[in-house]
């Protein structure tokens, strides 16, 4: 019951949020899509609000403590460097750049990004290390990594209508399914993804680092609060993996190159 009130209520909430973001326009929250269109980065203060929702229900859980707690810090993070970029003194694109940058004696809003979900993801892994009593400093190296990691993966998936959201809903569901601790954190996930799910397909929205970053690390608390150890070492493996290819390749090409997942991508627009 309780993993159908957080999907239900993250849900209303994101679609409260996005309605509420359309009878206000927030101008500076518009962005140019790849495609050369306007898309407001409000999709991700719908995103990011409603999975909060689900993180917070029954808050007296540990888990949900770290949801809430890696959901905020992604967003801070994610707001710094959608609005704030300008105010630092160099760009940089991806963790190369961000680091080139540092090495020049430069600080980016990229770098400042990590610092925050870094220290967030810390503090959520910490806290879901308490819960389990064994293993405490294993246990939360991996899991700060895993939460870090998967909130950086979401944001890179995040340029194409549609995309990242379907793979934190996709992600998120078997948990919400399950008995774990985190199942209405997940359904939270799961409720508010779908819930801005149309409006992203449509090219009106996007989660932006905000909203990217928010879900992601909520995500990547559900998977750590929800796998054994081995499970947890091979998502954090294909997490990074996945994160040091994009320093090479482009997921779009990989993605239209490939039938099934060109398929899966494309679906709703």
């Amino acid at each position: 019951m309780k993993r159908l009130l957080a999907g239900g209520l993250a849900g209303a909430v994101s679609t409260g949020v996005r309605a509420v973001a359309k009878a206000k326009p927030l101008p500076s929250w518009d962005r140019k899509s790849y495609s050369g269109s306007t898309v407001s980065l409000t999709g991700g203060l719908q995103a990011g609000a409603g999975a909060l929702v689900g993180a917070c229900i029954g808050a007296q859980n540990g888990g949900t403590r770290a949801g809430s707690i890696a959901n905020v810090s992604g967003a801070v993070a994610g707001y710094i460097d959608d609005h704030l970029e300008d105010s630092f003194p160099a760009r940089g694109k991806g963790f190369r750049g961000h680091l080139g940058a540092l090495k020049n004696g430069q600080v980016t809003s990229g770098l400042l990004k990590i610092g925050v979900i870094g220290l967030g993801s810390l503090v959520s892994a910490a806290v879901l290390a308490q819960q389990r009593g064994t293993h405490r400093c294993v246990n939360t190296v991996v899991d700060s990594l895993l939460i870090a990691s998967t909130a950086n993966l979401v944001n890179l998936l995040d340029l194409r209508p549609g995309r990242a959201l379907k793979v934190t809903a996709a992600g998120a569901l078997p948990v919400a399914l399950s008995s774990s601790a985190q199942a209405h954190s997940a359904a939270g996930i799961v409720g508010s993804s779908l819930a801005a799910l149309p409006a992203d397909l449509r090219g009106e929205t996007m989660l932006g680092d905000l909203g990217a970053n928010a879900v992601g690390a909520q995500l990547g608390v559900v998977l750590a609060g929800s796998l054994p150890l081995p499970a947890r070492l091979v998502a954090l493996t294909t997490t990074i993996g996945l994160t040091a290819a994009s320093e090479k390749i482009s997921f779009s090409q990989v993605i239209d190159e490939n039938p099934v997942l060109s398929w899966i991508d494309n679906l709703g627009r």
